[in-house]
């Protein structure tokens, strides 16, 4: 065990914090699971970057389908050069339909056999991924053309980032089977007319690829592309952050920085002394891991306000550099029993579908979890099936049980799962 040091770090000193020094990055993404503070970390880096170069022109942009920006900003007006935007990934697919529906269109009819009624209801489905093809779509386009001189991606918890930044992957799928069905037709010019030239759609297919080839470019180069995982020292929190490092490093997206949030302060508080020695133990114990080899670690303070409005440009200001200290022993704290009077009523044994739902870290996983079983014990003849549709599931640790795509029995009448989406729609495809 390994117990953890905070130090206080003044800021601009050499090294520290290098997300918010380094004038040659363009991309800035936060990301992380459900409700650790990626919004408060991004909004908070935007405005630091706009008041220390106010001649500069920056970006804040979310890509969350559930925005929390303009909350997170509330009546607080940003500076001039700093513009606020929470992508609406529908505006912009129906706008790229728009421009290249004939193309596409085009392309089917020379490849397929289908009439214009069934390429038209293709071309209307709502695909997985398209979503996140729009928003890095655009954003690569924003920093391609130099239209800012940062822009600051505050992404959608963890299976929907990491669905953003696997995009190229799926448009390279996307474009070699349209290309496929171009072939046929470049094989019936060359057969018949004995030659074939370019056209617009082979024009269009190949500004896409350049296109993809440049955004993966982008998203690898140290220099103008960094992700900073935001994560809490909780167990679900940082089992997810392990498995977002792990595949962040898959892709060659840079990551050189973890910022810590919400850190319990040194106090007489018997509450946060608890929670505090709770934090230092999670963090010990990660540190001897070795899963975080190679990153440095920030922490940020606990705030006794919300971080809301003006607020948010404090937020760095109380930045600790957070790292290990030799083996010792962890200063002993009684821990606290849980103030729970009695517990709550079942639900009916005649419901048979409960659904948790809320903002991301509100406690979804653990109330489904605890409930599930409360409910397996409370109703032995009945079955109950607990299965999270999270792209980022957590309900394996939350459970401690080896949980996957295919049912699992974890005991008498309870049985778990976790959704596997892209995997159930791959045999339809």
């Amino acid at each position: 065990m390994c117990i953890i040091a905070l130090t206080n770090i003044p800021m601009g000193a050499t090294g520290v914090l290098s997300f918010l020094e380094d004038p040659h990055i363009r991309l800035l993404f936060f990301g992380g699971k459900g409700g650790v503070g990626k919004t408060t970390c991004a909004a908070a880096a935007a405005l630091r970057y706009a008041r220390r170069f106010p001649q500069g022109s920056f970006l804040l942009v979310s890509t969350d389908p559930a925005h929390s920006l303009a909350d997170s900003l509330g009546d607080f007006h940003p500076p001039p050069n700093l513009k606020v935007l929470e992508f609406n990934a529908q505006e912009s697919l129906d706008a790229f339909k728009a421009r290249n529906r004939d193309k596409l269109a085009e392309i089917a009819a020379r490849g397929t056999f289908l009439d214009e009624d069934d390429i038209r209801r293709i071309l209307d489905l709502s695909l997985p991924g398209l979503d996140e093809l729009m928003a890095l779509l655009e954003i690569a386009g924003w920093a391609e053309r130099r239209a800012y001189d940062l822009i600051v991606v505050d992404t959608a918890p963890t299976g929907h980032t990491l669905r953003l930044l696997t995009t190229p992957e799926l448009i390279r799928g996307w474009l070699k089977a349209l290309d496929a069905l171009l072939a046929k037709h470049r094989f019936m010019q060359q057969r018949f007319r004995g030659s074939y030239q370019r056209d617009e759609l082979d024009e269009f297919l190949l500004e896409l690829a350049v296109a993809v080839k440049q955004m993966e470019g982008l998203l690898r180069n140290p220099r103008a592309c960094r992700f900073v995982p935001v994560m809490l020292a909780e167990d679900l929190v940082i089992s997810e952050t392990v498995k977002l490092l792990g595949e962040l490093r898959r892709m060659h997206i840079p990551v050189t920085e973890i910022v810590v949030n919400r850190l319990y302060p040194e106090n007489s508080c018997p509450l946060c002394g608890e929670g505090r020695r709770r934090q230092r133990q999670l963090l010990g114990e990660l540190f001897s891991s070795g899963s975080l080899a190679g990153y440095a670690l920030w922490g940020v303070p606990l705030c006794p306000e919300e971080m809301r409005g003006p607020v948010l440009e404090t937020l760095w200001d109380g930045v600790t550099a957070v790292a290990p200290e030799p083996p010792a022993l962890l200063e002993a704290t009684p821990e606290l029993p849980p103030r729970v009077e009695a517990a709550p009523p079942c639900p009916s044994p005649d419901l048979t579908f409960l659904i948790f739902a809320g903002k991301g870290g509100v406690g979804k996983t653990t109330l489904a979890c605890a409930t599930a079983v409360r409910l397996a014990q409370e109703f032995p003849g009945k079955e109950i099936l607990l299965f999270s549709t999270d792209p980022a599931h957590s309900l394996a640790a939350c459970l401690e049980a080896p949980i996957g795509p295919q049912p699992v029995r974890l005991g008498p009448g309870l049985t778990a799962m976790e959704i596997d989406a892209p995997g159930e729609f791959a045999p339809l495809k």
